[in-house]
């Protein structure tokens, strides 16, 4: 089977940077030529476009930080059952033997996290090194997150 000719690419690049001018050149002229009627639709079908090209880019989700556990971490205040934390493991394997520690001194384990699960963890179920449970007015601040798949250090922020 013979093989296709390919154009030669600096050539190639000539020709679509000609098209590009002569395009280029063609509108503005167009717009010169037009009258006052059209550059008002024009600029109106402009700004339409811009807008809409901006409301879709606020829209789009931000990225979100990431952790080699794809771990996430809030703080949720004002529950009945005390103040309490929401973890969840966005990432497609397990975490196995589990460790939580807040603010580096309280600590909680667990032997399986499920891919994709979320975990509502109590303070009441945090330990100090001493056996002793948080007091009960704590606001930690940050999470680290030790397993057998990586280590995740996560500020705690309020779920609003």
């Amino acid at each position: 089977m013979k093989e296709p000719v390919r154009p030669e690419p600096l050539a190639a690049a000539h020709r679509v940077k000609d098209l590009a001018r002569d395009l280029a050149q063609e509108l503005t002229d167009g717009y010169r030529r037009s009258t006052r009627y059209v550059r008002l639709r024009a600029a109106v079908v402009g700004a339409w476009a811009l807008l809409s090209l901006g409301a879709l880019w606020a829209s789009c989700p931000g990225s979100t930080a990431s952790n080699d556990l794809d771990a996430e971490a809030q703080l949720l205040r004002g529950s009945i059952m005390g103040t309490q934390l929401l973890v969840k493991n966005g990432s497609d394997r397990h975490w196995t033997e589990v460790a939580f520690t807040l603010d580096g001194g309280w600590r909680s384990e667990r032997r399986t996290v499920r891919s994709g699960d979320k975990l509502v963890l109590s303070l009441t179920q945090f330990r100090g090194q001493d056996g002793a449970a948080p007091p009960p007015d704590l606001r930690p601040r940050a999470m680290t997150i030790e397993c057998v798949e990586g280590r995740a250090a996560l500020p705690l922020g309020a779920a609003e």
